[in-house]
C-alpha cells in the first residue's frame, strides 16, 4: 500500500495539472463528464496536438499556404499564365509558361541584354544597363502607365545561377530602388520579386517560366494593376520566342 506522503504527492501533481488547465480554459471545472471540464481538456490537446502538426510540417508550408493556389487564367498559342494572390498584397502574383524551339544559351542573351530589354518586353520604352559583375547585374528600365499617371521606373538587381548536372538557368529578380538616384517626373517602383528559369528540353527546345509580383506604388488603383498581371507575361513570352529566333 502507498503511504500517506506518497498519496499526498500525487494529490499535489493532479492539483498542478488542473491549475494549468484552468489557466489554459479560463478556469473551467471537471464537474461531469458530460459538462465544461470535458470540454476543457478537450480543447487542451486540440491545441496541443494542432501546434505538433505546425512544428512537424515546418514554416514553409504555412509561408506557402498564405500566397496561395495558382489559377490559370489564359492558356493559347503553347503559353499558359497563371495569378495567385500574395498575403500582405491587393496585387497578384503571375507566373508565365511556354516552351520556345532556342536553346537555353540564346534566350539567356536575350535576358541579359539589359540595352535591349526594351525592344521585346510590353510598356517598356526605356532599359540600359548600369552595372555588371560576373553573375550579378542592375538594370534600370521604365514602365509607360496611361495619361494622366506618370511612369514608373524600376532598378531591377538580377542574379543568374546555372546548375552544373541540369544545364536549368535561373534568374532571380529583386527591386532594388536606392541603387541609384531617383529621376523627376518618374514614380521609382520599390517593391518587386521574380524570376526567369529555362529548363532544357531538347537540343533546341526550352521550357521557360517567368513569374513576378511588383508593386508600382503612386495611388495606382489595384485594378488597374491586376487588369494587366495576365497580358504582361503572355505579352513577354510571345516576344521573347521572336527575339530568341524562335
Amino acid at each position: 500500500m502507498e503511504s500517506i506522503e506518497s498519496l499526498g504527492k500525487r494529490a499535489g501533481q493532479r492539483r498542478s495539472r488542473w491549475t494549468i488547465v484552468q489557466r489554459i480554459t479560463g478556469g473551467s471545472r471537471c464537474d461531469s463528464a458530460t459538462g465544461p471540464g470535458l470540454l476543457a481538456w478537450a480543447w487542451v490537446w486540440a491545441s496541443a496536438f494542432a501546434w505538433a502538426c505546425v512544428l512537424m510540417i515546418g514554416p514553409g508550408i504555412a509561408l506557402a499556404s498564405l500566397e496561395g493556389e495558382w489559377t490559370l487564367e489564359k492558356q493559347q498559342d503553347g503559353i499558359s499564365v497563371y495569378t495567385r494572390p500574395v498575403a500582405g498584397s491587393g496585387i497578384k502574383e503571375f507566373k508565365g509558361e511556354a516552351e520556345i524551339s532556342s536553346p537555353v544559351d540564346a534566350i539567356l542573351r536575350v535576358l541579359r541584354d539589359s540595352d535591349g530589354f526594351k525592344d521585346w518586353f510590353p510598356n517598356c520604352p526605356e532599359s540600359k544597363l548600369l552595372a555588371r559583375e560576373e553573375n550579378v547585374s542592375y538594370q534600370y528600365s521604365v514602365m509607360s502607365t496611361p495619361w494622366p499617371l506618370s511612369d514608373r521606373d524600376n532598378i531591377f538587381r538580377s542574379e543568374t545561377r546555372r546548375s552544373p548536372g541540369s544545364g536549368v538557368v535561373v534568374i532571380e529578380v529583386t527591386a532594388a530602388p536606392d541603387y541609384s538616384p531617383e529621376r523627376g517626373g518618374r514614380v521609382r517602383v520599390r517593391k518587386a520579386r521574380g524570376s526567369w528559369k529555362l529548363e532544357p528540353v531538347a537540343k533546341d527546345r526550352t521550357r521557360v517560366t517567368f513569374t513576378m509580383h511588383l508593386e508600382p506604388g503612386g495611388g495606382i488603383p489595384e485594378w488597374m494593376i491586376n487588369a494587366r498581371v495576365v497580358g504582361t507575361p503572355f505579352e513577354a513570352l510571345t516576344n521573347l520566342r521572336v527575339s530568341a529566333g524562335s
